[in-house]
Order: C-alpha cells, then structure tokens, then sequence
C-alpha cells in the first residue's frame, strides 16, 4: 500500500471511526509500555532463578552443562507463573519482558550450543512435569465424574 493510498483511506473514513481508531491505538500503546516495576520484577526473578541453579549444582557438582540445565527449569517456574497471569495486562507486559530479556540472559552467561541446548532441556522438563501434573488432575476429575454417573437417581 503506498502512501498516498493510506492518505485517501483516512480521508473516506468518518470522524467517529476515525476517534474510535484513535482510541483503540491509544490504549494498545499503553498497554505496550513496560513498566520499570514489572521489568525489574522480572529481571530479579531470573537472576533468582540463575543463582538458585547455580547453589543446586554446586551442592552436588556439576559443570556449566547441568547449571543451564537446571537454569532452565527454575526459568520454566517463573515462566508458568506469568503464563497463568496472561489475562491481565500486567501478565502480558511481563511476558513480553520475559521474552525481549530471554536471549539477553542466555548470552549473556556466554553459553555454548550444548549450554543452550542444556537450558531448553531444563525448560521442557519444566513443563513435562507441568503437563504429567495436569493429566493427573485431570483423570482426578474424570475418576469423581464417573462415581457421579453411577450413583443411583430417583
């Protein structure tokens, strides 16, 4: 689309759905926006996590590997927790953060492939526990719905 084709659109669009459009990139703008607060948050939340997997693998020893490994699955905690909050503006903006700060992280710990590698290891783990937890709730309730159907009616 060229330009002088957009200035054309404008023109034929009314005035009220002109104000709505306004409007609706106003508040998608706001919404946007970052907080100093929610990154923060979130940067201390990673570096929690990173500093976590570090103690853990220094209890029982383990290299680089195995501390990116772990990395990755405290990173999965703090990434569920924000995933379950992604209704709120506030759960989208820190998920957003979460991602742009992501690849800042892992390079800047100056990882290797097998290190990268290690971490989305850690990660995916993260969530087979999560799915493996879900299944079980899930069957729970199946389990409690069949009890239902075969009680007697009157």
């Amino acid at each position: 689309m060229n330009p002088g084709n957009i200035s054309d659109h404008l023109k034929s669009v009314d005035e009220g759905e002109l104000s709505k459009i306004k409007t609706r990139i106003s508040h998608l703008k706001k919404q946007l926006k970052i907080p100093d607060s929610v990154a923060k948050t979130i940067k201390d939340e990673l570096q929690e996590s990173y500093t976590k997997a570090e103690e853990a693998i220094s209890m029982v020893g383990g290299s680089e590997d195995e501390i990116s490994k772990m990395w990755g699955y405290n990173y999965g905690n703090v990434l569920y927790y924000y995933l379950s909050q992604r209704e709120t503006v506030e759960g989208r903006q820190a998920l957003s953060f979460i991602k742009m700060a992501l690849g800042y992280d892992l390079t800047s710990h100056g990882y290797s492939e097998i290190q990268y590698s290690s971490f989305v290891m850690g990660l995916a783990l993260r969530f087979m526990l999560g799915f493996e937890n879900l299944k079980k709730s899930i069957s729970e309730i199946e389990h409690e719905l069949q009890k239902l159907d075969t009680l007697p009616t009157d």
